[in-house]
């Protein structure tokens, strides 16, 4: 009678009822874990912005081959949406504001759009120091790796860049030294102001990068200082046919600085990725290719007939060296800290040189 019991109608319903019970929750569970584990997944997205062209080689291949790798490395948990042409911000002045409002996550700055905002990056604006974008970025990420820029400190920053030397372009005659005298010429801050007037010209700022060949077209400018690379990129090329390429007239400071809470709230692989790819392999990076793009410039100025370039004498170029060597005077004595921010940089130089020379 008891096997004939456990046959009973009601009690077989319960105990299927028990069993579909056991296996509702059971695949509750599975798409529970299965959905967190989706979501766990999910990408963090950084927006990475530049107010230059899209046809520049930083934003045609320096950045997105960053993008690449970085991307692989962080397996899954890092994307970096690429904004060129300003399309999240067209000022080149606002682009730091940007980044530290938490607008964007990574943004390439022009350290001279804010003055005062990185000292000690003027030291590469002095003339005549550096022959290449990479000798100069390389030393420039040497002094930051060593705590010598500590205005950087509220930022991570992914890369240095430093391009140049900047050379003389304008519309009027500029062929000696002579030629210039007068010459109304942008100035984009500060040691470039005085590098201006040493040629004895007249320094005119509060014109950005972008708006140089408007302003030259309209004669509130005769000239420019700039790399042979950007003469395109900015338009200036259509603006200037007259040209000075032997003359090293310092360096510009670019940086790519990140938001430091983003980057503090990265998970653990994606912070990884990004600190494997930035510092020493991006800087030499970004600079090589600011120096491949310089020399299409100059190959271009030189073998375009409706360009005149010109070598100054080398009594020309003594002069100008003469003139400017005062310039570095300012950062050449110890400063607040204690630092010869100078004498630094010729020690940096020296490794830059050591490690490019490999």
């Amino acid at each position: 009678m008891g096997r004939i019991e456990n046959l009973q109608p009601e009690k077989m319903a319960s105990a299927k009822g028990g069993k579909m019970k056991r296996l509702i929750s059971t695949l509750c569970g599975i798409s529970l874990f299965i959905g967190s584990q989706c979501l766990a997944a999910e990408p963090v997205v950084l927006k990475f912005a530049s107010f230059v062209s899209p046809k520049s080689i930083t934003n045609s291949v320096t950045i997105p081959e960053f993008i690449k790798l970085v991307e692989e490395a962080s397996e899954g948990t890092l994307k970096i949406e690429h904004y060129p042409g300003g399309t999240l911000g067209s000022s080149p002045k606002s682009q730091l504001k940007l980044v530290e409002d938490g607008v964007v996550d990574i943004a390439e700055v022009v350290a001279a759009y804010t003055p005062g905002r990185f000292p000690e990056l003027s030291l590469f604006e002095l003339p005549f120091e550096f022959m290449s974008s990479e000798e100069a970025g390389l030393t420039a990420w040497n002094m930051y790796a060593k705590g010598l820029m500590p205005s950087m400190d509220n930022l991570e920053i992914m890369a240095i860049g430093q391009i140049g030397p900047y050379t003389l372009h304008a519309r009027k005659d500029i062929s000696t030294l002579d030629k210039v005298k007068g010459l109304k010429l942008r100035a984009g801050g500060p040691i470039q102001g005085k590098i201006v007037k040493q040629l004895n010209a007249v320094p005119i700022g509060g014109i950005g990068a972008t708006k140089i060949a408007e302003a030259i077209s309209r004669k509130v400018l005769d000239g420019c200082l700039m790399d042979d690379g950007n003469m395109w990129n900015f338009r200036i090329a259509d603006a200037t046919k007259q040209h000075v390429l032997n003359v090293q007239l310092g360096n510009v400071a670019l940086l790519f600085p990140m938001n430091k809470k983003k980057y503090d709230s990265l998970p653990p692989k994606a912070k990884a990725a990004l600190d494997k790819y930035r510092g020493v392999w991006l800087t030499r990076t970004w600079n090589g290719n600011l120096d491949k793009q310089i020399a299409v410039g100059i190959k271009k100025l030189r073998e375009d007939k409706k360009h005149h370039v010109t070598d100054w004498s080398d009594a020309d170029v003594k002069q100008v060296k003469a003139s400017m060597s005062d310039i570095k005077d300012e950062f050449d004595v110890k400063n607040d800290a204690g630092v010869n921010l100078y004498q630094e940089m010729l020690k940096a130089k020296a490794e830059a040189q050591a490690t490019i020379n490999k």
